[in-house]
């Protein structure tokens, strides 16, 4: 299926661009604590609760009032996604348009979570895959894949990088409360070679069995990672074909490549073009995840996302979360002029979830070209920072409070400790009701500021954010927050008109990579390069010898 991108709008140019610029000019007179203190209905007006009938846990509290907004600047900007038809380009994403037009195909990463009943032609493939990598999961998990020795598998490696480590990555760790498997899990991600040797050096070769997660099977680090897996298992387990059969598994879309690196068929897992890497985390590439957390909570990590998939699709827009959360985005961005956003969990179980975001939204939108081919003549993506909150407020709290950058903040928070906390730790409560203080106390202080004789001591406030409050963080309400975030991602993209589903400049980057490599390793010829570069590699080379 195709989609029309020959009328392409530069949002720019509408009429209620134009009314939102007025409309920034008129608020900007006015002061955050004046608009949260003087008007009785400014929290009923901008606060929304996500009530999930099918899970208790599922419930959320967003709450928008300490954002510089008010109910008109909402209605002017949902006013601006219906000019920019942003409900017909939501129905584009979920029925398999092709919405990735620079590569000609749809994305198709909500149908990864669907129960099987969505408009698109992928469910089959989708259950047969989802059924294989549990039945090879729950093989793992319950000690029936042994090593090529006969030791069960005691250490899950997952190699790779960017959304083939970073969703894995964040997932396993907000979830190791509800992990099933007393196994252990490791990420190995960086071409420094203290990375993959840090992960090893303790572990049992017998025991160990490494996923080669990558799309393309083509990506540098992880293929010469993969290779180093490779050679530490046969020193030490020898070269016969039963120890990489045993001892080596693969997610990719490139089967032909993982075949070639000496993965057995029967041990690789498909993802497809379909997807992009940074919203794959429901597919195969979650494989370390279907082995820790087995079926059942990795399926109610889907069905969160799944509850916010229809929210996003049928709620009209005026009360529609994820849509509201990328509109207020756009606003901040674009018309008050904040250059960053930051994301600070208070949950040291989401001390990832930062960087998954950073990757989601920076390379969802980190673009300067319409979807047309012309350039774009606003601001795109912010730059997203991020940190575990408490922690954070010992170390940059302070720009944000006092600095000369304003940058708007997502608090999150849980109103309760996950239950695993709550069984081994006697007095786990009074402790989570100190950091959910720390989390208002904060989100308080940023939007009113305080008043002192000394400016070294005065706060000026009116300091923007949205907290968003949950029930519990457990394997539903993590999938919902992923969703709300992918799905908030995809609307600042379609006001924009920009294509949130390609990264050419990672690509670029990669390509000079392998002639800077390339030169290296084998031709020595630095001469096409700049002059900074050619003197870089001269020293590099005096100095590596």
């Amino acid at each position: 299926m195709t989609c029309n991108h020959s009328n392409v709008i530069d949002p720019t140019d509408t009429q209620q661009w134009k009314e939102l610029s007025r409309h920034s000019s008129e608020l900007k007179a006015n002061n955050l604590k004046e608009l949260l203190l003087g008007d009785s209905s400014r929290l009923e007006d901008l606060s929304f609760r996500f009530n999930d009938e099918r899970n208790p846990w599922g419930d959320f509290y967003i709450d928008f009032s300490k954002q510089m907004i008010t109910k008109e600047t909402l209605n002017l900007l949902v006013a601006l996604a219906y000019e920019l038809e942003l409900p017909r380009k939501i129905n584009d994403l979920f029925t398999g348009e092709t919405v990735n037009i620079s590569e000609n195909r749809p994305a198709l990463h909500t149908a990864l979570r669907s129960p099987g009943t969505s408009e698109v032609d992928v469910d089959d493939i989708i259950r047969s895959e989802l059924r294989k990598t549990m039945n090879f999961a729950s093989e793992v998990r319950d000690g029936g894949w042994r090593g090529a020795t006969g030791k069960e598998i005691s250490t899950v490696v997952n190699i790779g990088i960017g959304g083939s480590h970073l969703g894995p990555l964040m997932t396993s760790t907000a979830l190791k409360d509800y992990a099933i498997w007393d196994g252990s899990l490791r990420f190995v991600s960086n071409i420094d070679p203290s990375d993959i040797v840090s992960k090893l050096e303790d572990l049992d070769p017998e025991s160990t069995l490494f996923i080669i997660n990558s799309k393309s099977f083509a990506t540098k680090e992880t293929i010469k990672n993969a290779e180093t897996a490779i050679k530490w298992l046969q020193k030490r387990l020898g070269s016969g074909e039963e120890v990489l059969k045993k001892h080596l598994a693969a997610v990719t879309a490139n089967a032909e490549k993982a075949v070639q690196l000496g993965i057995q068929e029967n041990n690789i897992f498909s993802i497809w073009d379909w997807v992009g890497g940074r919203f794959s985390i429901f597919s195969s590439v979650g494989l370390t995840l279907m082995i820790a957390l087995g079926s059942l909570h990795y399926e109610m990590l889907r069905d969160g996302a799944r509850s916010i998939d229809n929210h996003f699709r049928s709620v009209d827009l005026s009360e529609n979360i994820p849509v509201l959360m990328g509109l207020i985005g756009i606003w901040n961005r674009n018309f008050l002029g904040y250059e960053n956003h930051a994301v600070l969990p208070y949950s040291e179980d989401l001390k990832y979830f930062p960087s998954y975001l950073e990757q989601l939204e920076m390379e969802s939108n980190g673009k300067n070209t319409l979807q047309n081919g012309e350039k774009v003549t606003a601001h795109t993506s912010p730059i997203v920072l991020g940190g575990i909150g408490t922690k954070a407020q010992h170390s940059f709290f302070q720009l944000l409070h006092q600095g000369t950058t304003i940058i708007p903040i997502d608090f999150m928070v849980f109103s309760q400790p996950t239950w695993n906390s709550m069984g081994r730790l006697d007095k786990s409560l009074p402790q989570h009701e100190i950091l959910v203080a720390n989390c208002f106390a904060q989100s308080k202080a940023l939007a009113l500021g305080s008043s002192h004789d000394s400016n070294h001591h005065n706060a000026d406030g009116n300091r923007p954010s949205t907290t968003i409050l949950g029930k519990r963080l457990e394997p539903y309400s993590l999938g919902q927050l992923i969703a709300f975030y992918e799905h908030k991602v995809f609307t600042m993209g379609a006001i924009w008109n920009i294509n949130s589903f390609d990264q050419e400049g990672v690509q670029l980057g990669k390509s000079i990579a392998e002639d800077i490599g390339n030169a290296i390793s084998t031709t020595k010829d630095y001469s096409s390069f700049d002059p900074s570069t050619r003197s870089l590699l001269s020293i590099y080379d005096e100095w590596k010898r």
